[in-house]
């Protein structure tokens, strides 16, 4: 289970360090939320200690889509 899954970033807050949640993204490029706990359980990597706060990551603002 644990490749399935790629860690991106914590959710939660950061002031108090509890992780709620953490962002991950799956072998198909897309976003999902698992909940602490089960990131630790399924032995997502890497390990949370080494992954940003959501609040420290910059958005990528979207492309405008092209009407050509």
């Amino acid at each position: 289970m644990a490749g399935d899954y790629r860690g991106l970033y914590l959710i939660g807050d950061k002031k108090t360090g509890r992780i709620t949640d953490v962002q991950v993204e799956d072998d198909g490029g897309h976003q999902h939320s698992l909940p602490f706990a089960v990131y630790l359980v399924r032995g997502v990597e890497p390990d949370h200690r080494t992954l940003p706060w959501q609040e420290d990551i910059k958005e990528t603002p979207a492309r405008p889509v092209s009407d050509s």
